[in-house]
């Protein structure tokens, strides 16, 4: 794997903790075979079909957290921003400060289809 991950992207693994990079490794050479959830997207980065969600992996389980299984690359399922130290989201700070919540703790609004968000990622993620 390490061979597969390119030089900006194996920058990005460094600055997460040494337990989510272990796992993701062994998730990845475990799966790397693994039939595709069609319901996943390709890479943002590399384009590649062949990506998983971590929902599985030991110290993620986070279905929100896409991996790449050929570049390595990490992103949030929900926004497409990439994930570069860590695997919490910034756009979850936006639907936690939303104005628009209901009791549920939720707006209804889908992540790729808020204006908040939309804004944030053009701000701070730009195109990959």
């Amino acid at each position: 794997m390490g061979r597969a991950i390119s030089g900006s992207l194996l920058k990005m693994w460094e600055f997460l903790p040494d337990d989510i990079q272990d796992a993701l490794l062994l998730a990845i050479e475990k799966n790397r075979n693994q039939e595709r959830d069609d319901s996943l997207p390709s890479c943002p980065h590399c384009g590649d079909i062949n990506t998983m969600d971590c929902s599985g992996i030991e110290s993620i389980s986070d279905a929100t957290v896409g991996v790449c299984r050929v570049c390595g690359y990490l992103w949030c399922t929900e926004c497409d921003a990439s994930l570069m130290t860590g695997i919490d989201c910034g756009h979850w700070q936006i639907c936690s400060a939303c104005p628009d919540k209901r009791e549920s703790g939720f707006c209804g609004m889908p992540p790729w289809e808020c204006h908040r968000i939309k804004e944030w990622l053009r701000k701070n993620h730009p195109v990959v």
